[in-house]
């Protein structure tokens, strides 16, 4: 055969075989927890505009189980995860990605499975090559109670769509109420208590750069006022006559409240130690990590 073709072909292979070698395969484990807590009675100020996430490609690691019919093409609304992800809820990504079965920090889930104040949403472990920052996908993260499936479907968004007028004549611009906003404009998509980007990669050392939207339950008062009568007035005498003391309408305030899902940012980049477990703090949940060769 001639070496003028077989030379690029060996080429090639070999270029092909030092980056998949040159790759640094480590081990990640993951637990994300939330705190039991209002966000009404949190002591810290928590940021709950511009929440958005950078957009760009990303690795899907964790799939659910559709919860609604799926057309392809179409959105389509997914189950809650459990906490134990399995080979069901795992994306296969040939070799890129390994879902381990050996799970080091069940300690930790136990402590925070036995403590009122926490509860576990994710616990799972992959094997990944971890490339630098310029190469690196950040992976899809997301955990918890998909609170889409609260929502009407479409048999309610004719009504609701109705009523988007009157509604926004008397929101309060100020609150973030997620699932009447998605109905409004009839948008279907998964609203996950945790949802969003987490890239880790290798510049000198370890580092992640977490992105996610934390959602979170809580009811907002929301009043009303109805004008009534005041209980009628003792005529006042005079020497002539007996006059009635006109009343004016005092008005009743009625108050009640609505559940609403706010959402707020957590952006945070954090350099690790292989093999060291790390701890991600936020007002509303905590993320415990280890990556280890």
């Amino acid at each position: 055969m001639n070496l003028r073709y077989i030379l690029p072909l060996l080429i090639a292979t070999t270029c092909s075989f030092n980056v998949q070698a040159g790759d640094r395969w480590f081990d990640v484990e993951i637990i994300v927890f939330k705190r039991n807590v209002d966000v009404k009675n949190t002591s810290e100020q928590l940021d709950q505009n511009n929440v958005y996430l950078k957009q760009r490609d990303r690795l899907e690691v964790i799939k659910a189980q559709p919860a609604t019919s799926c057309i392809s093409g179409q959105p389509c609304l997914h189950k809650q995860n459990p906490v134990q992800i399995t080979d069901n809820e795992m994306v296969k990504e040939g070799n890129r990605l390994i879902l381990l079965k050996g799970l080091r920090l069940k300690e930790q889930l136990r402590r925070l499975n036995n403590h009122q104040l926490f509860t576990p949403l994710l616990h799972t472990a992959w094997r990944m090559p971890i490339q630098n920052k310029q190469d690196a996908l950040p992976i899809h993260l997301f955990a918890g109670k998909n609170y889409a499936l609260d929502m009407p479907q479409s048999a309610n968004l004719e009504k609701a769509q109705a009523t988007t007028v009157s509604n926004e004549l008397t929101a309060d611009s100020k609150k973030l109420d997620v699932l009447s906003s998605l109905q409004k404009n009839e948008i279907l998509q998964d609203l996950y208590e945790i949802d969003g980007n987490f890239l880790i990669y290798v510049q000198h050392y370890l580092q992640i750069e977490a992105q996610l939207i934390v959602r979170t339950e809580t009811e907002k008062p929301v009043s009303s006022s109805v004008s009534v009568l005041a209980t009628e007035a003792p005529a006042v005498e005079t020497d002539a006559t007996a006059e009635v003391v006109a009343q004016e309408p005092i008005p009743k305030r009625n108050v009640r409240t609505e559940k609403v899902i706010t959402e707020t940012l957590f952006d945070q980049t954090r350099r690790l130690k292989s093999g060291e477990i790390h701890y991600l703090d936020h007002p509303l949940f905590g993320i415990i990590i280890q990556i280890r060769r």
